[in-house]
């Protein structure tokens, strides 16, 4: 059963938008590259858990979303992780303390939720 996110031209171009599946928070983005690609991710890092649309700093610039929390860095549409926790609250942290700051956990992406456009409407693939 595929679920309705909403119409392609209620989210704006490169403006991470908050949106509940299921009870479970997600940020969908559809890039300005090609204003029909969109690129769902869980509002969650998996740094610490917090989300990535709330908080002191972080933010969304060229398909890259950065955790407000620890300043990690993301490819919005792969998952992939580009920087792992460099710092804190948007402060960059001298080297020696990343590991600290990283609280042990190794680099991980985020989770992606696989979606579509058809006829207009964002939808999930099942």
């Amino acid at each position: 059963m595929t679920t309705s996110l909403g119409r392609l031209e209620d989210f704006p171009i490169d403006k991470p938008t908050s949106v509940k599946v299921d009870g479970t928070s997600y940020l969908v983005v559809r890039r300005s590259a090609d204003g029909d690609q969109v690129c769902v991710v869980r509002d969650k890092c998996p740094h610490a858990g917090l989300s990535l649309s709330s908080g002191p700093r972080g933010g969304y610039a060229d398909g890259v979303l950065t955790c407000p929390w620890h300043n990690s860095q993301f490819d919005v549409c792969t998952g992939e992780n580009l920087d792992w926790a460099p710092g804190f609250a948007g402060i960059r942290a001298p080297g020696w303390s990343r590991k600290l700051i990283a609280m042990g956990k190794s680099p991980a992406g985020l989770t992606l939720l696989e979606v579509e456009v058809r006829d207009g409407e964002i939808v999930t693939v099942d």
